[in-house]
């Protein structure tokens, strides 16, 4: 599996239940990357999209809060990553997309990252793990640093070194 997300200069990544900050590009890069693919996530980031489900994807969200149209659902995490899994042994890509806590829930099963930085503060009131001050992830690849909607960000691709649960 393969966490993605948005985090700024302190690690979060969302503020008020939104997104940190509008930016095209790593929206752009968000589509493009995850077409085609299996996108897991919670309840709460289900509902923030203005159009649901997304569309060229395989919607999957954790609730206990039964059936949602248009998406796959699931009661617990458990039963998220077997699917995760044989889904991931079928050949599709499987991509953790939020929020905070399907993210800290997940990030033991994945063995890749796909990070947007924002190169500032937002005051955020969610975080992610800095990933960088883990031992057992490596940066792979990374973009320049490019601007979108005022905004200084970088594409960055890590690895866990080892093996994941």
């Amino acid at each position: 599996m393969t966490i993605i997300l948005v985090a700024d200069n302190d690690w979060a990544i969302g503020v008020n239940g939104g997104l940190l900050a509008r930016l095209p590009e790593d929206m752009k890069h968000f589509r493009e990357t995850t077409r085609g693919g299996v996108v897991l996530m919670g309840r709460k980031t289900w509902e923030s999209f203005p159009k649901r489900p997304l569309p060229d994807r395989e919607n999957c969200v954790l609730t206990r809060g039964g059936n949602i149209e248009g998406a796959r659902v699931f009661a617990d995490i458990d039963s998220m990553v077997e699917y995760a899994r044989k889904a991931e042994a079928a050949g599709k890509n499987v991509f953790v997309i939020g929020g905070g806590q399907v993210y800290e829930q997940l990030l033991p099963y994945c063995d890749k990252a796909i990070i947007t930085r924002v190169y500032e503060n937002f005051g955020g009131d969610t975080f992610f793990t800095d990933i960088d001050a883990l031992p057992e992830w490596q940066v792979t690849a990374a973009s320049d640093v490019i601007e979108t909607n005022g905004h200084k960000i970088r594409f960055m691709n890590y690895e866990r070194i080892g093996n994941t649960k």
